[in-house]
């Protein structure tokens, strides 16, 4: 029987192989420096004060250990949009359909968060781009337009994308380490490491420990790590990734949690409250009222482009400007390289068979799939109505992605058990800590995504088993499209479903400061996420099968994808 991966799929074999290693890192660095760095550093300090800079380092290590796991299974399995199909070769249809569409709602909603970065910088020009603390309807017609434009980037094919990532990622790598660098050497305070405003806590902590976590999750620090993911999802165009994979993976969070802790540490050195025109230490006047409005002007403006704002306070004007320009850059990199990333997410869809085949049709000429390039177009549409600004979106993205990353660690641990058989040019050490502290990582980042986050991201993962119904029921059956609902798929993905309910209730009774509650105050609640996850990581375990897919990958060698055309080693481009 012919399963989605049977022998090397003919839509696979179509796809360009044009990356080398340093194209797979810089597009991972590409998703990781994008706009993270240009509003993270003020969110997080807003919600932790200085002691935000505990909460990179926290965010940093976590997603470390999560992306150590799937550097095994990127160098094992290399394939477009590869992360939406771990959870399917090692649990079957039923988890890995829920997994898939989770991944895709996390895809698919960058471009957009990436082209409402840009518009907040431009707004400092332009003020009618942005109503209050959210975009106008110019605003959003403005980041509409942006995501047309780099559609066509993408739609020339990943020779064209790729390499302009790669230049593209050089100015974004160099100009944060310009920014630390040149802030710290002008304007660095460290009173404001020291001043205590708060009637508890200490001056480096002034809200207590729960805000740190709180913005590991919802400031968009774990959201700037997670590029680290582009090196996987684009590792069936990779021309080795057997090797690729797992340097690009790795070595682009480790150099990312070195940038963006040195950025947080800048950005607290450099503030000057009296331009402000608040007192010192009023971290918390950084997070808007409830009408969407700040206690003054400058932090108002602050709120719109940090780090061009305080270059201009220290009167570095040339400094400013650059920042001003590279708001257009860097997420704009980001936001092509997202692009792409759902559109591969849609076509690992596809090609799993959990939605129309036609997603999986590769155009001859410039070697991508078109349809899913347009759907992801179309859909990064709809996040600008519920979620109008950098900083609303952002908490969405970080739940939905890091959820998906949930199965990183059981995946590997399955296969390790049920394909000792598969090559592994990659064998993560430890795995059998690693893969447990990759599950309760990231079912705390979840957790710390906040109440009602969590709970729109249950029903936004819930409303997938709708979208494949009305496919399924529609004709996708006479089309090839495979059944979710076996006996041995329901059963080994059942524990998927089961968590998503389980985390959304630990959300709304936790703790208040996350949204919740308060039934189960801080720390309790953190000893009761991680013991949960301990009990769920264990039955996704027990759970795990040898699915057809695997097995058909043992029996016909062919876990690699290497098109025909391009000889044994894969290594020539196609013409």
């Amino acid at each position: 029987m012919e399963t989605s991966s049977t022998k090397v799929g003919i839509s696979d074999r179509k796809l360009r192989k044009s990356l080398n290693t340093w194209d797979l890192l810089f597009l991972s660095l590409g998703g990781i420096i994008g706009s993270g760095w240009l509003f993270a550093a003020f969110a997080a300090s807003g919600l932790a004060g200085p002691a935000s800079i505990l909460s990179w380092i926290i965010g940093g290590v976590i997603v470390l250990i999560i992306s150590l796991n799937y550097a095994e299974l990127g160098a094992m399995i290399p394939r477009s949009g590869s992360i939406v199909r771990y959870g399917q070769f090692s649990h079957g249809n039923f988890a890995g359909y829920f997994l898939a569409w989770a991944y895709f709602l996390s895809a698919v909603s960058v471009p957009a968060i990436e082209a409402e970065a840009v518009v907040g910088y431009a707004s400092a020009y332009y003020p009618t781009l942005y109503n209050g603390a959210v975009l106008s309807a110019t605003g959003i017609v403005f980041a509409g337009l942006l995501m047309v434009l780099f559609f066509f980037l993408n739609y020339f094919g990943i020779k064209v994308m790729g390499k302009t990532n790669t230049g593209m990622t050089w100015w974004k790598l160099v100009l944060p380490i310009a920014t630390i660098v040149i802030l710290m050497a002008v304007h660095f305070s460290v009173a404001n490491f020291t001043t205590r405003l708060a009637t508890s806590g200490s001056a480096f902590m002034p809200y207590g420990f729960a805000p740190v976590l709180a913005a590991v999750a919802t400031s968009g620090i774990v959201f700037s790590f997670l590029g680290f993911r582009q090196g996987l999802d684009y590792a069936g165009e990779a021309k080795t990734p057997q090797k690729s994979v797992p340097i690009a993976t790795v070595f682009s969070v480790l150099i990312g949690i070195a940038i963006y802790v040195l950025l947080q540490v800048a950005f607290i050195g450099a503030i000057n409250w009296h331009t402000l025109g608040v007192p010192s230490g009023s971290w918390n006047l950084f997070i808007p009222n409830s009408s969407g409005a700040f206690a003054t002007t400058s932090i108002s403006t602050l709120y719109s482009a940090p780090f061009a704002t305080l270059a201009s306070s220290a009167g570095l004007v040339g400094l400013s400007y650059v920042l001003f320009a590279d708001a257009y850059v860097s997420p704009s990199g980001t936001l092509s390289v997202y692009l792409g990333t759902s559109m591969r997410t849609l076509f690992g869809i596809g090609m799993l068979k959990f939605l129309p085949k036609s997603l999986t049709k590769v155009n001859d000429k410039y070697r991508i799939p078109v349809l899913p390039l347009f759907v992801s177009l179309i859909l990064g549409f709809v996040f600008f109505a519920p979620f109008p600004s950098w900083y609303k979106l952002v908490g969405f993205i970080t739940g939905a992605t890091v959820f998906t990353y949930i199965v990183g660690g059981p995946s590997l641990r399955v296969l390790r058990k049920h394909a000792p058989e598969l090559q592994r040019p990659f064998k993560l050490p430890g795995s059998e800590i690693l893969a447990p502290l990759a599950f309760i990582g990231a079912s705390l980042v979840v957790y710390w995504s906040m109440w009602p986050t969590v709970g729109y991201l249950a029903i936004a993962i819930a409303l997938g088993l709708i979208v494949y119904a009305i496919f399924y029921l529609g004709g996708g059956k006479a089309n090839g499209m495979v059944s979710l609902f076996s006996r041995e798929h329901l059963m080994s993905g059942m524990w998927v479903p089961v968590y998503v309910i389980v985390l959304s209730v630990e959300s709304y009774i936790g703790e208040s400061t996350l949204g919740g509650a308060n039934y189960v105050p801080y720390p309790y609640d953190m000893i009761m996420v991680v013991l949960v996850a301990i009990v769920f990581y264990f039955w996704s375990i027990y759970s795990g099968i040898k699915t057809e897919e695997i097995k058909t990958m043992i029996d016909s060698d062919s876990q690699y994808v290497i098109p025909e055309e391009f000889g044994k080693e894969g290594m020539q481009e196609a013409p």
